[in-house]
């Protein structure tokens, strides 16, 4: 039997732990990879990951029935993201403009165009890295978790135009970022 998630929220409010374990093998994943996004360290994830869940049980009682459980909590794991962010990211940046500037690797002849992509992959997180936090995440919801315009507006509290607005300056700026790297 498949419970939705406001079933399982309420089960939870009502006293059953085992709900709360089923969102959080529901929604590890996607809060687990906003937080590597951010900290680039699997460990430092890990943690932020279990900080954001024992703070969805602590508030669980402030989700409103009836509006998206991914929503609230992507909520709260992108405020909590946010707060590691303005504390460590000028190291994470520095890391990245060294990785950015340094010499790429030689390529292997029968491997050369999967290192072409791989490079190019990178080269991709770190120009989004460069982005406004917001912005990326944005990106990041609707292209990488192919979530709609209406539920990251939800998660960010703004309207609908303002998210399509983001997504529009944010790949334009990439646009810009990729354009510039290869000149």
């Amino acid at each position: 039997m498949d419970l939705s998630d406001e079933e399982l929220v309420s089960r939870v409010l009502a006293g059953s732990s085992e709900s709360f374990s089923l969102l959080v093998q529901r929604y590890q994943r996607p809060v687990y990879n906003l937080m590597y996004r951010y900290t680039r360290s699997g460990e430092e994830a890990a943690d932020l990951t279990q900080e954001v869940f024992l703070r969805a049980y602590e508030k669980l009682d402030q989700y409103r029935a009836g509006h998206s459980f991914f929503s609230w909590l992507y909520a709260l794991a992108s405020n909590r993201a946010g707060d590691w962010y303005r504390k460590n990211g000028r190291r994470i940046r520095n890391e990245q403009q060294m990785r950015l500037e340094g010499d790429p690797p030689a390529h292997v002849s029968g491997q050369e165009e999967k290192l072409e992509k791989q490079q190019q992959l990178e080269l991709l997180e770190i120009l989004l890295d460069r982005l406004p936090v917001r912005t990326r995440e944005i990106l990041l919801l609707r292209y990488r978790q192919e979530r709609p315009v209406k539920e990251i507006a939800a998660i960010f509290d703004c309207s609908e135009s303002a998210v399509k607005m983001r997504i529009s300056r944010g790949l334009q700026q990439l646009q810009a970022m990729v354009a510039e790297n290869e000149s």
